[in-house]
């Protein structure tokens, strides 16, 4: 999984931008869930995962250079990009 650090780090960034913080409480125990699993070497439908929660992203208040990144590996997954 040579994304998967990668894809923690990125997803902890967004939630340190507010990125999700319009999410249900439910939605955001699903990342926070998905999150965990990673970090405990889960499988890449995890990640997959994780980068489907990204679509969900409030990318208003993000900073470019972190919505670059973002929506770089977004694409190069062959996924919709978070919209700023």
């Amino acid at each position: 999984m040579p994304y998967t650090n990668m894809i923690l780090a990125l997803t902890t960034d967004l939630l340190a931008n507010g990125s999700f913080n319009h999410l249900k409480d439910d939605e955001l125990s699903n990342l926070h869930y998905v999150l965990l699993k990673l970090h405990e070497g889960a499988s890449p439908e995890h990640q997959q995962l994780l980068l489907t929660l990204w679509n969900n992203a409030d990318g208003s208040q993000v900073p470019q250079a972190l919505l670059y990144k973002c929506n770089m590996l977004l694409l190069g997954f062959g996924r919709t990009p978070i919209e700023g």
